[in-house]
Formats: C-alpha cells, structure tokens, sequence
C-alpha cells in the first residue's frame, strides 16, 4: 500500500522541507455536496437531480480558476461521521475499529488521547486553531470534542439540526439547542439565527483577531444536508421543517442553500484581502461525501450511503497563489486523507505526528507518480443489528464494488454480488467487467484482501457488541449481554415513565451502578441482539444491592421479538453483598421463538419505599 510512515524524518511522499513562511490553512467541508452541482464541474448543468436548476456559485468557480480543479477525489465513506473521522485523524476510519465504518461511534468518538488529529500537530507547531460547523466524531468533554482534539476555539452542532432552531432529534435533545461553543456550553442566544450566517461571523472575527500569527479555521458546513431550509425563510422554522429531498420543491431549497453558502464563502475571501491574508492562505473546499437525493452527482452513479463513484467521488479545490499553478486540473486519484496530509505538510506540522504512527495519504502539493489504492467499507449497526452493506477497492483506474444482498428491514445477508469497473473509460460504472476479464478480477480480489488485513482493525479498545452478518469481528464473544469493561454503558435502558426516578447508568472499575427508587417502573437494562439458543440456555450475572431490605423481584428480561416474549424472575437479596443469579432462559417460551430481533438483559427490583444502589458485572450467557 502506498501509505504515509512517520518514521524520524523519513517522508515516504517526499514531503517538501521546511517551509520559509507558515501559511494560514482553511479548510472547508460541505456536507452532502453533489460531484455534479458546482459550475466548474459541471458547466452545463446536466444531470438526474429532481430538476435541472443549475448553481450558480462564482466564489467557488473563481476559486476553481485561481487554483487547482481535482476530477477524481474521494472521500474517505459514503456517509458523514466517517469522512469526518478520517478527515481529521488523516487516517482510514477503519483504522479505528468497525464502529468507525458507520454513522453511529463509539460512546465516546474519536478519543484524542488515542488517536491524534491535525487540529492537535497544527497546535503544537504554534498555530491558532478554530472550528466552526459540524464536528461529527464524537461529543464527550474533554475526551473527543474539538478542546481536547487542538482547538482554541469553537462553535459546533455534533449532529445535524435545523438550520434556524439547533435542535435535532436526538435523545438528549429534549427541545434544546444542540449548538455549544468554547468549553462545551449550550448556547440558546442564537435561535433564529441561521447556521450558516453564526459560523461565517465566527470564521470572520477569528481571520480578523490573528492577522500576526499562523491560524488553522476549520469550516464543517452543514449546508446542504438535510432539512432542506431556504435561507429566506421564517426565522421561526421548525427544525425539522422543509421540502422532501427527492422532490423539485426540495432541489429549489438546496440550490439556494448552497448560493447562499457560496456567498458566505465569498465573505471569507473579502475579509483575508481586506487583512493581506490571501497570497498567505492556503485554502481547500471539498464535500464529506456525495450528493444527497436532492443533489446532482452528474455523470456518476448513485450518490451518498452508496460506495458507487457518486457517493464518494467528491469536488475538491485547492488554492494557494504562488504554490499552486492557477487553472490547474489534476486528474490523478486521491482521497481525504490526502488533503489532511498536504494540511501538515505546508504547515511544517509532519514533524509532529506521533513516530511509528501511519496516515493514510500523500502531499498533493507534490507532483506523485504511481499507483495508488484505496478502500471503503459501508456499514449500519446500532443495537439491533451489524451489517455490511458494501465494500470497494480501488487500484489505479480499476475498481472492485461488492454490494451485499439486501433482505429487508435493514438487513443485508452474507451473499453478495461483485462487479469490476475501469474507472478511466467508465467512470458511470456502466459495464461490469469481472466475468470478462477473470484474471484482473481475482487479482483485485486478493489485493483488497491484503488491504482489509493491513487497514481493517477488528481488535480496538471498542468492539461492536454484536457480529456482522461475516461472524466479524471475529474475536467478539457470543456469550456477552452486557460487558461493561469497555467503562461505558453500550446496551439500551428503558425507565418508561418514571426517569425522574431511575439514574442513568454509571460505569466504574468493570461494573454498573444504577439508583433505583420507590415508585419506579422496574428499569430494563438489555440489548437487542441474535442469540444462539441452541448452544446457551441459561442467563448469569452478578448482583449487589444497598439500601433497603425491602425490595421487588427481579426479571431477566427474554424478549423473542420487539417487545414480545416471556421473562423469568429471579429473586434479588438487598444486604450490601455480591450474589450470583443464574436464570434458565429455557423455562421462557420465548426461547424457543427468538429471533434477530430479539432483546435480552435484566430488570431491576424496586424497592417498596426509600432507594436502593443496584450494582452489575457483566450479563452474559451460559450453557
């Protein structure tokens, strides 16, 4: 694999030497941008998007005239938290563990101390640092949110809300604003306010408050990922308000939110001339991933959660007067990582990375020859479910796609369908050439075996507590409920109208403590998951409860579908000490009808009065 090893002063990419003169770096990101909607990619407009309303986009198209045009660049996924992921760490997102593959992360994202990102090497080579936008890798203080990952300051959503209400769907939503700045405070003076108009006045203020010294300004735009919100609009929108994005209504939306953010754009390039800044500025703008329904990926196949080239073939510009050759077109594969590395290396910042440590791209401010590879992997999980959808493997101008069956209800089976493309005569991905070409196709086959066995980690400090429909990861227990030895609580707890009377859980030293109190539906802790009846019949765990001596029974909870099934008492002892409970799940008849959609786990007893302590080790399975 031609990746980058930081080794001493070893640059395998022949990175270029110290830099006389730190530039400034923006780096701007739009979030579900079409290959096919900016006018330098598509002059004519052509296209399957849901009409054929061009975009006009002159700050963009100019900064495509004063720099470099890239035709085949990639995003790292086919969705945003893993492009953002690699973004950052300029690493493969697999490279994190298969939670990395997905939308959904670990419980704590991308954990700084573990794996360093650019923001944390562009710090430490004496930039100022700030983001603005749509984090997307992670929301624990201190841990992943953008303080510990090298930002001095920062405004950011983790997730998407409305453009004009910050609030979102999440759980811990709860009608609040999901918008928090520097130290991770919750900001409720901007509601009414458009995203976009918040991050250009922040980006503008910190152009403006470090004209002196080197600055890294980070811009993860939201725009135009869904709700499709028209700039115009009622500043009262509901923050889930807007046109469907597979509709006209949705396409005339979406086009005037990215003019607007072209615009927006055109006032950070008013401000770096008004400061002298623009000859210094090294500046970059590229999409996470490709378009959404309502974008135009024009004249490339299928489009975001697809790893077809139009869901991770992406626009890419690059500026820098007197670097890099104005109206420049380059044509030669790239890919994410690519743009992070170049980031470290204009700003003298390689240095910095950890020795021994590997990113996953090149300098593109040097001219490469050879042939480079990449891979992707598309993956849903969540707790009812772990599955490939998709994988791909690109080699120079040939490309593996394998897509697994879909059965439906967001299941995909173990079968799957192959196809080989030459991507230089046929980047539509018309003419599938694995039957044609038998020798190129197994040799692609087993270099992208190669790849998945250097890149793939399927032994990281978070394991997906459910295997996919491969049996991977392969090291992963079967007989595991609950484990909370990770430190953090993976499964699910219902507490159905009584919340104000159940803590959440709490994770300390390999075990889970959870406050109960009178009055409180008995609380379920459990997991959704597939469970081989055949070879276990019998639920254990260990229990410790404080406080009162008078308490409820307690449950193992044998759900075969949803919420249908038959759960099994067990009687819990409240006298400060450890117990073992061994529940036979066989006396349930839902053990006989389990299904995939199966949920399993405990429900803790109530006390008659007062509150208890309920404390458990690991939940799991036994013959």
């Amino acid at each position: 694999m031609k990746t980058l090893w930081i080794a001493g002063l070893l640059y395998f990419v022949g990175a270029a030497g110290v830099l006389a003169e730190q530039p400034n770096v923006i780096f701007m990101l739009a979030d579900d941008l079409g290959y096919g909607d900016l006018r330098s990619y598509n002059p004519k407009s052509e296209g399957e998007a849901p009409n054929s309303t061009p975009i006009r986009t002159p700050n963009l198209d100019r900064m495509a005239k004063s720099g470099v045009r890239y035709t085949d660049f990639h995003s790292a996924a086919p969705i945003c938290s893993p492009s953002r992921r690699a973004l950052l760490t300029a690493r493969y997102p697999n490279r994190l563990g298969e939670w990395a593959e997905a939308y959904r992360g670990s419980p704590d994202g991308v954990i700084a101390s573990k794996e360093p990102t650019i923001g944390m090497w562009l710090k430490e080579a004496g930039y100022a640092t700030a983001v603005y936008g749509k984090l997307n890798v992670g929301e624990v203080k201190g841990v992943s949110w953008p303080s510990a990952h090298g930002f001095d300051d920062w405004l950011i959503i983790d997730h998407n809300t409305g453009y004009f209400q910050h609030q979102n769907k999440n759980q811990d939503c709860q009608g609040r604003p999901m918008l928090f700045d520097t130290g991770g405070n919750r900001v409720t003076s901007l509601e009414g306010q458009y995203l976009t108009d918040i991050w250009t006045d922040k980006a503008i203020e910190f152009i403006e408050a470090n004209g002196n010294d080197p600055f890294f300004l980070y811009l993860p735009w939201s725009i135009p990922h869904a709700p499709l919100q028209d700039p115009d609009s009622d500043p009262s929108t509901a923050f889930d308000a807007g046109a469907k994005s597979n509709t006209p209504e949705g396409r005339q939306a979406y086009v005037k939110m990215v003019e607007y953010l072209d615009s927006h754009i055109g006032r950070i390039f008013q401000t770096l001339e008004k400061q002298g800044q623009l000859d210094n500025t090294l500046i970059i703008f590229t999409s996470d991933n490709g378009g959404m329904l309502s974008g135009n990926c024009w004249p490339l196949k299928k489009r975001k959660q697809h790893l077809e080239e139009g869901g991770i073939r992406v626009p890419f510009l690059m500026q820098w007067p007197g670097k890099i050759p104005a109206g420049t077109v380059n044509d030669k594969p790239s890919i994410m990582m690519d743009a992070s590395v170049t980031v470290l290396v204009a700003a003298d910042a390689l240095k910095y990375v950890p020795e021994g440590r590997t990113l996953d791209g090149i300098n593109l401010l040097k001219s490469s020859e050879g042939l480079r590879e990449f891979g992707w992997r598309r993956r849903d999980w969540g707790a009812q479910g772990n599955y490939l959808r998709q994988e791909a493997y690109r080699s120079g101008d040939w490309k593996l796609l394998r897509s697994f069956k879909y059965v439906g209800n967001k299941k995909w089976s173990a079968e799957y369908k192959d196809e080989l493309f030459n991507l230089k005569d046929d980047r539509g991905e018309t003419e599938n050439l694995a039957t044609q070409m038998p020798d190129k196709y197994a040799s692609m086959k087993m270099a992208f075996d190669d790849w998945k066995a250097e890149v793939v980690e399927l032994e990281p400090d978070y394991l997906i507590q459910l295997r996919d429909q491969l049996g991977s990861p392969a090291n992963l227990p079967d007989d595991v409920v609950l484990d909370f030895e990770s430190g953090s609580f993976d499964g699910r707890l219902h507490k159905a109208k009584t919340k104000d009377l159940v803590s959440d859980p709490v994770i300390e030293n390999e075990i889970c403590k959870m406050m109960v109190k009178a009055g409180a539906t008995p609380p379920l802790l459990y997991k959704g998951m597939d469970v081989d009846t055949e070879k276990y019949s019998k639920l254990r765990f260990e229990m410790r409860i404080s406080g009162s001596a008078s308490i409820g029974a307690g449950r193992a909870v044998l759900r075969h579908t949803g919420w249908k099934g038959e759960d099994r008492k067990f009687k819990p002892i409240a006298d400060g000490q450890w117990h073992e409970h061994v529940v036979d799940c066989t006396k349930s008849s839902a053990w006989s009808q389990w299904t995939p959609e199966g949920r399993i786990g405990v429900a803790l007893p109530v006390p008659t009065k007062g509150e208890i302590e309920v404390e458990l080790k690991t939940i799991q399975l036994v013959k």
